[in-house]
């Protein structure tokens, strides 16, 4: 069933209307030296948000040391991690208007989630659930989800909490600054007493979260908002890859490109 999942999550894909599209380019360095990831490196994000008739779509896909890396044998260059995110929105789906308190509206949540983690471990992941998107003062947009993660590798289902923001702030004629990122987290991720695994945590538990502090630079010196944007993350995860304490906190510099 999940196969014929993913070949509809593609169709979906292919049949919305692209709304957003961008590249980033992010250069970080504090990074844990371990699973194949040195201390410094290099990552290019591709992200895509469509919206169609009855929901959204949102594609990324990460690529790190895009240009290869050359620093030997303990590393893989051109690890990639990435997913597919289609929505279907209840209101659109029922007719009927779902609005209440800050609630704007509810909608069915999937994703498939992969990576190729040590250049040969490669991992999907499964998720389905309901995403809650709000309507909040001084937000751009704010969105909750909570959804089962299903990974295929690991003894039943777990539980995931997700959340999407973005703000943007205005000053003088032509300043712009984008507050934005997400958040992940899991009280359990079913059951990881793996005894050849033992260094994961026993419930699967992690957090992360990268906020991005972004200036439009494209619209202070060519007028254009939202097309060349620079600026900072900070990627802070704790139980990083679900190893049990395990916790990375870097800043990044970021170039960000949007057609």
């Amino acid at each position: 069933m999940l196969k014929h999942l993913g070949t509809v999550f593609i169709g979906i894909f292919l049949c919305a209307g692209v709304q957003a599209a961008s590249i980033s380019v992010l250069k970080g360095d504090n990074f844990t030296d371990d699973q194949g990831y040195r201390a410094s490196r290099t990552t290019m994000t591709l992200e895509n948000f469509s919206v169609w008739e009855y929901g959204t779509v949102f594609f990324y896909y990460d690529i790190t040391e895009p240009t290869g890396d050359d620093s030997g044998p303990n590393y893989y260059s051109n690890q990639f991690f990435g997913g597919l995110a289609p929505t279907l929105s209840l209101s659109r789906l029922t007719g009927k208007n779902l609005n209440f308190g800050i609630v704007r509206d509810i909608s069915l949540r999937g994703e498939i989630e992969n990576g190729s983690a040590l250049g040969f471990a490669n991992f999907q992941n499964y998720f389905y659930g309901l995403q809650y998107d709000l309507s909040v003062p001084g937000f751009d947009f704010l969105s909750i989800n909570t959804v089962l993660r299903d990974n295929p590798d690991v003894a039943g289902v777990g539980f995931q909490i997700g959340l999407f923001w973005q703000m943007t702030y205005e000053f003088l004629e032509k300043n712009r600054f984008k507050f934005t990122g997400f958040l992940a987290t899991s009280p359990w991720d079913g059951n990881n007493n793996n005894k050849n695994l033992s260094a994961l945590d026993p419930k699967g538990r992690f957090l992360i979260t990268q906020p991005q502090l972004l200036y439009d630079l494209g619209h202070l010196l060519r007028n254009k908002k939202d097309t060349l944007e620079i600026g900072v993350e900070y990627s802070y995860a704790l139980n990083r890859f679900q190893f049990s304490h395990k916790d990375e906190k870097v800043l990044q510099g970021i170039v960000k490109m949007s057609f």
